[in-house]
């Protein structure tokens, strides 16, 4: 009897870690989709950024001018 009762404990114990695991895996894929979120963000943002507008360059006159002399 008292080995078949370790048994069902060890039974129930591998299944609560499994569960345990599962949570631990799905929380890890939540916030491994958030971190790809954030980085494809961040390189939308930067290619923006690196892409000069007409509309930029005509706001900053001394860009232009420093733009002019290096031509």
């Amino acid at each position: 009897q008292p080995s078949q009762q370790r048994g069902a404990s060890d039974i129930s114990f591998t299944i609560d870690a499994n569960k345990q695991q599962r949570q631990l895996i799905a929380e890890l894929e939540n916030k491994n989709r958030e971190i790809l979120q954030e980085i494809q963000r961040l390189r939308l943002e930067h290619e923006q950024a690196s892409q000069p507008t007409p509309e930029k360059a005509q706001q900053n006159p001394t860009l232009l001018a420093e733009l002019r002399l290096l031509r």
